[in-house]
């Protein structure tokens, strides 16, 4: 957090490889990820074997200033993810991404992104939730 006190080892980038984490990260952990690294982070989860996928495991993934990569399969979410530059829309790439998802016959419907220095907002494959 921006405090100072460490919640989560992140001492080197995870890139297109990931790092597990222990715990879904919050608004201002991502935001201050970012900030650090410059670079857009994406949080997943990715399915267990209980009730409703509970068990499962989350991800932490990073990638260049307008992009991050991160896996598909039937069994990931992708919870969200951020923009650096504070772009409060969903990309091109944003959208088809969630598509993909849901071609793999996920209930996922929606994600989130965390524009810097803006309030978080929702978006599905249609774009911004609410317009």
């Amino acid at each position: 957090m921006a405090d100072g006190r460490c919640v989560t080892d992140v001492t080197n980038i995870p890139e297109s490889a990931g790092i597990k984490i222990s715990r879904r990260l919050t608004k201002d952990e991502m935001t201050f990820l970012t900030q650090e690294y410059c670079v857009e982070f994406a949080q997943v989860y990715k399915y267990g074997n209980g009730v409703n996928g509970s068990g499962g495991q989350y991800y932490l993934y990073s990638g260049t200033i307008n992009s991050v990569q991160v896996p598909v399969a039937n069994d990931i979410m992708l919870i969200n993810h951020t923009h650096p530059g504070g772009t409060a829309y969903p990309s091109r790439k944003d959208k088809i991404l969630l598509r993909r998802y849901q071609e793999f016959g996920l209930p996922q419907r929606t994600s989130e992104i965390i524009p810097i220095g803006k309030e978080n907002i929702r978006f599905n494959t249609n774009g911004l939730i609410g317009d």
